[in-house]
Formats: C-alpha cells, sequence, structure tokens
C-alpha cells in the first residue's frame, strides 16, 4: 500500500471517528464495523457478505448478519 493510500484511509477513519463521537448513527455504525474488522471478530469474507445484505434487503438484514458474525 502507498503512504498516499495508507494517508487517505487514515484520514477517512479518522473522520468517521469524529463524526460517530459528534452522534452521527452511519458513523458509528461504521467504526463500529471497521473495529470489528481491525480486531479480527470479522473476515472480510463476512464484511462482503454484510455489504451485500445492506444493498439487496437494507441496513437492518446486514446490521442482523453483522450480530451474527460477530457473536461467533
Amino acid at each position: 500500500m502507498s503512504k498516499e493510500i495508507a494517508l487517505s484511509l487514515s484520514e477517512q477513519y479518522a473522520d468517521i471517528c469524529r463524526r460517530a463521537a459528534e452522534g452521527d448513527p452511519s458513523a458509528r455504525g461504521i467504526k463500529i464495523i471497521i473495529d470489528a474488522v481491525l480486531e479480527d471478530k470479522l473476515t472480510i469474507d463476512q464484511l462482503r457478505m454484510i455489504s451485500n445484505a445492506n444493498k439487496k434487503d437494507g441496513p437492518m438484514a446486514a446490521y442482523e448478519l453483522f450480530l451474527t458474525f460477530y457473536k461467533h
């Protein structure tokens, strides 16, 4: 990964954290999912499945799938 990409990702994550701290519910959800991936509580494949569920069935279906994966 190039330094530019790493810096961009760091800045995006910092922005998400700031928005989550300000109470933005979408940012809080994104931060929870990112943190779960970083803590190895979700695999990339599971993250893709959550994304697909969100696109197909909406946020509640994605959230339920996230909870299912996170519990295991």
